[in-house]
Protein backbone atom coordinates (compact mmCIF):
# COMPACT_ATOMS: atom_id res chain seq x y z
CA UNK A 1 0.00 0.00 0.00
CA UNK A 2 2.46 2.55 0.55
CA UNK A 3 4.69 1.75 -2.01
CA UNK A 4 1.84 2.73 -4.23
CA UNK A 5 1.26 5.72 -1.99
CA UNK A 6 4.79 6.76 -2.26
CA UNK A 7 5.42 7.03 -5.99
CA UNK A 8 2.25 7.04 -7.64
CA UNK A 9 -0.34 9.28 -4.95
CA UNK A 10 0.86 12.47 -6.80
CA UNK A 11 0.29 11.61 -10.59
CA UNK A 12 -3.25 10.53 -9.00
CA UNK A 13 -4.09 13.99 -7.37
CA UNK A 14 -2.90 15.74 -10.63
CA UNK A 15 -5.04 13.72 -12.93
CA UNK A 16 -7.83 13.20 -11.25
CA UNK A 17 -8.59 16.84 -9.78
CA UNK A 18 -6.54 19.62 -12.22
CA UNK A 19 -3.57 19.74 -9.56
CA UNK A 20 -0.26 21.62 -10.40
CA UNK A 21 2.44 19.11 -9.12
CA UNK A 22 3.67 21.03 -6.67
CA UNK A 23 0.69 21.55 -5.01
CA UNK A 24 -0.40 17.64 -4.95
CA UNK A 25 3.15 16.93 -3.48
CA UNK A 26 2.42 19.54 -0.79
CA UNK A 27 -1.01 18.33 0.17
CA UNK A 28 0.48 14.87 0.33
CA UNK A 29 3.59 15.63 2.67
CA UNK A 30 1.65 18.80 4.61
CA UNK A 31 -1.97 15.81 5.08
CA UNK A 32 -1.53 12.64 4.27
CA UNK A 33 2.38 12.04 5.86
CA UNK A 34 1.61 13.92 9.16
CA UNK A 35 -1.64 11.47 9.56
CA UNK A 36 0.65 8.44 8.97
CA UNK A 37 2.58 9.72 11.71
CA UNK A 38 -0.18 10.62 14.44
CA UNK A 39 -1.43 6.80 13.37
CA UNK A 40 1.51 5.23 14.65
CA UNK A 41 2.00 7.68 17.71
CA UNK A 42 -0.99 6.90 18.42
CA UNK A 43 -1.17 3.14 18.04
CA UNK A 44 1.98 3.13 20.60
CA UNK A 45 0.35 5.25 23.02
CA UNK A 46 -3.12 3.03 23.31
CA UNK A 47 -0.62 0.14 23.27
CA UNK A 48 1.30 1.45 26.37
CA UNK A 49 -1.84 2.85 28.21
CA UNK A 50 -3.21 -0.51 28.14
CA UNK A 51 -0.79 -2.76 28.39
CA UNK A 52 -2.28 -5.04 25.72
CA UNK A 53 -2.01 -8.48 25.79
CA UNK A 54 -1.09 -10.11 22.71
CA UNK A 55 -5.00 -11.34 21.80
CA UNK A 56 -5.69 -7.42 22.37
CA UNK A 57 -3.24 -6.44 20.15
CA UNK A 58 -4.38 -8.25 16.91
CA UNK A 59 -8.02 -6.54 18.10
CA UNK A 60 -6.43 -3.59 17.36
CA UNK A 61 -4.96 -4.24 14.49
CA UNK A 62 -8.30 -5.77 13.40
CA UNK A 63 -10.38 -2.69 14.41
CA UNK A 64 -8.08 -0.11 12.86
CA UNK A 65 -8.18 -2.08 9.53
CA UNK A 66 -11.65 -2.54 9.47
CA UNK A 67 -12.52 0.89 10.27
CA UNK A 68 -9.97 1.99 7.57
CA UNK A 69 -12.13 0.30 5.04
CA UNK A 70 -15.05 1.59 5.90
CA UNK A 71 -13.33 5.14 5.37
CA UNK A 72 -11.64 3.66 2.02
CA UNK A 73 -14.38 2.50 0.31
CA UNK A 74 -16.30 5.98 -0.51
CA UNK A 75 -12.79 6.96 -2.09
CA UNK A 76 -13.46 5.18 -5.23
CA UNK A 77 -16.61 7.04 -6.09
CA UNK A 78 -14.95 10.53 -5.19
CA UNK A 79 -13.39 11.75 -8.52
CA UNK A 80 -14.01 13.54 -11.99
CA UNK A 81 -15.00 12.35 -14.46
CA UNK A 82 -12.77 12.45 -18.31
CA UNK A 83 -12.30 15.85 -19.54
CA UNK A 84 -13.77 16.34 -23.09
CA UNK A 85 -10.57 16.43 -25.25
CA UNK A 86 -11.68 17.04 -28.73
CA UNK A 87 -10.90 13.85 -31.13
CA UNK A 88 -10.02 11.72 -28.03
CA UNK A 89 -12.90 11.44 -25.57
CA UNK A 90 -15.62 13.57 -27.44
CA UNK A 91 -15.94 13.81 -30.84
CA UNK A 92 -19.39 15.18 -33.30
CA UNK A 93 -17.96 12.56 -36.02
CA UNK A 94 -16.50 8.92 -35.56
CA UNK A 95 -15.09 9.01 -38.52
CA UNK A 96 -11.91 11.55 -37.72
CA UNK A 97 -8.95 11.06 -35.15
CA UNK A 98 -7.96 13.66 -32.85
CA UNK A 99 -5.36 15.11 -35.66
CA UNK A 100 -7.77 14.91 -38.83
CA UNK A 101 -11.05 16.26 -37.71
CA UNK A 102 -13.02 17.07 -40.46
CA UNK A 103 -13.07 21.39 -39.38
CA UNK A 104 -9.19 20.96 -39.43
CA UNK A 105 -8.25 19.21 -42.36
CA UNK A 106 -7.00 22.03 -44.22
CA UNK A 107 -4.10 22.83 -41.11
CA UNK A 108 -2.54 19.76 -41.39
CA UNK A 109 -1.33 19.11 -38.12
CA UNK A 110 1.91 17.79 -36.87
CA UNK A 111 0.71 14.23 -35.16
CA UNK A 112 3.27 15.05 -32.46
CA UNK A 113 1.63 18.46 -31.81
CA UNK A 114 0.83 18.69 -28.31
CA UNK A 115 0.09 22.01 -26.59
CA UNK A 116 -3.30 21.87 -25.15
CA UNK A 117 -6.08 24.65 -25.26
CA UNK A 118 -9.48 25.28 -23.70
CA UNK A 119 -11.90 26.54 -26.43
CA UNK A 120 -14.84 28.64 -25.20
CA UNK A 121 -17.26 26.30 -25.54
CA UNK A 122 -15.35 24.42 -22.44
CA UNK A 123 -14.15 21.59 -25.08
CA UNK A 124 -10.31 20.58 -24.78
CA UNK A 125 -8.10 20.97 -27.77
CA UNK A 126 -4.83 18.93 -28.07
CA UNK A 127 -2.94 22.02 -29.76
CA UNK A 128 -4.41 25.31 -31.23
CA UNK A 129 -3.82 23.51 -34.86
CA UNK A 130 -6.29 20.90 -33.93
CA UNK A 131 -9.04 23.87 -32.86
CA UNK A 132 -8.69 25.61 -36.89
CA UNK A 133 -7.49 28.42 -35.02
CA UNK A 134 -6.17 31.06 -37.32
CA UNK A 135 -5.19 34.19 -34.82
CA UNK A 136 -3.57 34.43 -31.84
CA UNK A 137 -3.25 37.25 -29.25
CA UNK A 138 0.02 38.18 -27.76
CA UNK A 139 0.75 40.66 -24.67
CA UNK A 140 3.26 42.89 -25.49
CA UNK A 141 4.73 43.52 -22.56
CA UNK A 142 6.00 39.57 -21.70
CA UNK A 143 5.11 37.92 -25.03
CA UNK A 144 2.89 35.71 -22.97
CA UNK A 145 -0.37 33.95 -25.47
CA UNK A 146 -3.88 35.48 -24.05
CA UNK A 147 -6.10 33.57 -26.38
CA UNK A 148 -6.10 32.04 -29.93
CA UNK A 149 -9.18 33.19 -32.21
CA UNK A 150 -10.94 32.28 -35.36
CA UNK A 151 -11.00 28.72 -34.42
CA UNK A 152 -13.01 27.00 -36.95
CA UNK A 153 -13.05 23.53 -34.42
CA UNK A 154 -14.71 25.87 -31.91
CA UNK A 155 -18.47 26.94 -32.53
CA UNK A 156 -20.78 29.34 -30.50
CA UNK A 157 -23.94 30.02 -32.00
CA UNK A 158 -23.03 29.57 -35.16
CA UNK A 159 -19.61 32.00 -35.45
CA UNK A 160 -16.36 30.57 -34.96
CA UNK A 161 -14.91 30.63 -31.25
CA UNK A 162 -11.43 31.20 -29.14
CA UNK A 163 -9.42 29.29 -27.05
CA UNK A 164 -7.21 30.22 -23.67
CA UNK A 165 -3.88 28.41 -23.22
CA UNK A 166 -4.07 25.43 -20.92
CA UNK A 167 -6.25 23.00 -19.76
CA UNK A 168 -9.92 23.09 -19.13
CA UNK A 169 -9.28 22.07 -15.69
CA UNK A 170 -12.17 20.13 -13.78
CA UNK A 171 -15.81 20.92 -12.74
CA UNK A 172 -15.76 18.23 -9.69
CA UNK A 173 -12.58 20.56 -7.67
CA UNK A 174 -15.59 20.66 -4.27
CA UNK A 175 -14.91 16.90 -3.90
CA UNK A 176 -11.14 17.57 -3.78
CA UNK A 177 -10.97 18.36 -0.03
CA UNK A 178 -13.11 15.93 1.14
CA UNK A 179 -11.39 13.20 -0.97
CA UNK A 180 -8.29 14.75 1.25
CA UNK A 181 -9.82 14.20 4.24
CA UNK A 182 -11.07 10.63 4.30
CA UNK A 183 -7.87 9.76 2.29
CA UNK A 184 -5.93 11.24 5.53
CA UNK A 185 -8.38 9.64 8.00
CA UNK A 186 -8.05 5.93 6.58
CA UNK A 187 -4.21 6.77 6.77
CA UNK A 188 -4.38 7.49 10.26
CA UNK A 189 -6.87 4.40 11.34
CA UNK A 190 -4.36 1.99 9.05
CA UNK A 191 -1.63 3.57 10.65
CA UNK A 192 -2.25 2.74 14.01
CA UNK A 193 -1.91 -1.21 13.80
CA UNK A 194 1.64 -0.42 12.63
CA UNK A 195 3.06 -0.29 16.45
CA UNK A 196 0.36 -3.47 17.04
CA UNK A 197 1.84 -5.64 14.28
CA UNK A 198 5.24 -4.94 15.18
CA UNK A 199 4.75 -6.42 18.67
CA UNK A 200 3.06 -9.24 17.57
CA UNK A 201 6.12 -10.55 16.16
CA UNK A 202 8.83 -9.40 18.98
CA UNK A 203 6.27 -11.29 21.69
CA UNK A 204 5.46 -14.42 19.53
CA UNK A 205 9.08 -15.73 18.70
CA UNK A 206 11.92 -16.88 21.10
CA UNK A 207 13.96 -13.66 22.96
CA UNK A 208 17.38 -14.92 21.42
CA UNK A 209 15.71 -15.21 17.76
CA UNK A 210 14.17 -11.57 18.07
CA UNK A 211 16.83 -9.87 15.97
CA UNK A 212 16.78 -12.69 13.38
CA UNK A 213 12.78 -12.04 12.82
CA UNK A 214 13.47 -8.37 12.18
CA UNK A 215 15.55 -9.02 9.79
CA UNK A 216 13.73 -11.47 7.99
CA UNK A 217 10.59 -9.20 8.36
CA UNK A 218 12.03 -6.17 6.44
CA UNK A 219 13.75 -8.38 3.78
CA UNK A 220 10.25 -9.56 3.13
CA UNK A 221 8.93 -6.21 3.16
CA UNK A 222 11.66 -5.11 0.58
CA UNK A 223 11.12 -8.27 -1.63
CA UNK A 224 7.66 -8.72 -1.49
CA UNK A 225 6.39 -4.93 -1.46
CA UNK A 226 8.88 -2.26 -2.58
CA UNK A 227 10.17 -3.82 -5.22
CA UNK A 228 7.32 -4.95 -7.20
CA UNK A 229 4.52 -2.52 -5.86
CA UNK A 230 5.54 0.28 -7.64
CA UNK A 231 6.24 -2.21 -11.20
CA UNK A 232 2.25 -3.42 -10.36
CA UNK A 233 0.38 0.00 -9.18
CA UNK A 234 2.80 1.35 -12.62
CA UNK A 235 1.12 -1.08 -15.28
CA UNK A 236 -1.87 -1.06 -13.71
CA UNK A 237 -2.08 2.73 -14.22
CA UNK A 238 -0.47 2.25 -17.51
CA UNK A 239 -3.70 0.40 -18.85
CA UNK A 240 -5.93 3.43 -18.29
CA UNK A 241 -4.07 5.47 -20.75
CA UNK A 242 -6.10 6.77 -23.64
CA UNK A 243 -4.03 9.04 -25.50
CA UNK A 244 0.31 8.50 -25.26
CA UNK A 245 2.70 10.92 -26.92
CA UNK A 246 5.47 8.66 -28.75
CA UNK A 247 8.92 9.48 -29.42
CA UNK A 248 10.78 7.21 -32.39
CA UNK A 249 7.11 4.78 -32.52
CA UNK A 250 7.72 3.82 -29.02
CA UNK A 251 5.75 4.71 -26.41
CA UNK A 252 6.08 7.87 -24.02
CA UNK A 253 4.37 9.73 -21.66
CA UNK A 254 0.70 9.45 -21.51
CA UNK A 255 -1.39 12.84 -22.60
CA UNK A 256 -4.68 11.99 -21.38
CA UNK A 257 -5.69 9.09 -18.67
CA UNK A 258 -9.42 7.40 -18.15
CA UNK A 259 -10.20 9.51 -14.86
CA UNK A 260 -13.30 6.85 -13.64
CA UNK A 261 -10.51 4.20 -14.81
CA UNK A 262 -7.44 5.68 -13.57
CA UNK A 263 -9.43 6.10 -9.78
CA UNK A 264 -11.15 2.73 -10.12
CA UNK A 265 -7.67 0.61 -10.77
CA UNK A 266 -5.25 2.67 -8.82
CA UNK A 267 -7.78 3.10 -5.99
CA UNK A 268 -8.82 -0.75 -6.08
CA UNK A 269 -5.98 -2.19 -5.77
CA UNK A 270 -5.07 -0.32 -2.79
CA UNK A 271 -8.38 -1.32 -1.17
CA UNK A 272 -7.73 -5.06 -2.25
CA UNK A 273 -4.59 -4.81 -0.47
CA UNK A 274 -6.17 -3.45 2.77
CA UNK A 275 -8.40 -6.13 2.44
CA UNK A 276 -5.72 -8.37 2.42
CA UNK A 277 -4.43 -6.94 5.75
CA UNK A 278 -7.53 -6.97 7.30
CA UNK A 279 -8.32 -10.84 6.61
CA UNK A 280 -4.55 -11.50 8.13
CA UNK A 281 -5.34 -10.09 11.20
CA UNK A 282 -8.53 -11.57 11.25
CA UNK A 283 -6.60 -14.88 10.93
CA UNK A 284 -4.37 -13.92 13.88
CA UNK A 285 -6.58 -12.89 16.00
CA UNK A 286 -8.63 -16.43 15.50
CA UNK A 287 -5.27 -18.75 16.35
CA UNK A 288 -4.42 -16.60 19.41
CA UNK A 289 -8.22 -16.68 20.65
CA UNK A 290 -7.94 -20.08 20.24
CA UNK A 291 -4.70 -20.25 22.00
CA UNK A 292 -5.47 -18.73 24.57
CA UNK A 293 -8.04 -20.61 25.36
CA UNK A 294 -6.45 -23.63 25.16
CA UNK A 295 -4.21 -22.17 27.39
CA UNK A 296 -6.86 -21.56 29.95
CA UNK A 297 -8.51 -24.98 30.08
CA UNK A 298 -5.23 -26.50 30.64
CA UNK A 299 -4.76 -24.16 33.56
CA UNK A 300 -7.92 -24.54 34.94
CA UNK A 301 -7.50 -28.85 34.59
CA UNK A 302 -4.30 -28.12 36.39
CA UNK A 303 -5.63 -26.53 39.32
CA UNK A 304 -7.77 -28.61 39.94
CA UNK A 305 -6.63 -32.49 40.88
CA UNK A 306 -10.28 -34.14 40.49
CA UNK A 307 -10.53 -32.85 36.78
CA UNK A 308 -7.03 -34.24 36.34
CA UNK A 309 -7.79 -37.16 37.43
CA UNK A 310 -10.94 -37.77 35.36
CA UNK A 311 -8.77 -36.15 32.48
CA UNK A 312 -5.99 -38.82 32.75
CA UNK A 313 -8.36 -41.64 33.19
CA UNK A 314 -10.64 -40.39 29.71
CA UNK A 315 -7.23 -40.98 28.20
CA UNK A 316 -6.72 -44.54 29.30
CA UNK A 317 -8.09 -47.84 27.29
CA UNK A 318 -10.67 -49.69 28.80
CA UNK A 319 -9.15 -52.90 30.16
CA UNK A 320 -10.74 -55.82 28.37
CA UNK A 321 -12.41 -58.38 31.14
CA UNK A 322 -11.34 -62.12 30.70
Amino acid sequence: MVAGLATFMAKFLERQFSLTASLANMVIGAVNIPGAMVGIVVGGAILKRFQMSLRQCSAMCVLGMFLCLLLAFPLLFLGCPTQKVAGVTYSESSDFGHHAMECNLHCNCPEKAYNPICGSNAIEYISPCTAGCRAVNVNADNNLVLNYTNCSCISENGLEGFAKPGTCGTSCSHLFLPFVVLSCLAGILASTSHTPSFMLILRSIQPEDKSFAVGIQFMLLRVLAWMPGPVLYGSAIDTTCILWEKKCDRKAACRYYDNNLFRQRYLGLQFFFEVGAFLCFVTVYVILRRQEKEASNAAETKADPEKEKLAGNSTKSPESKV
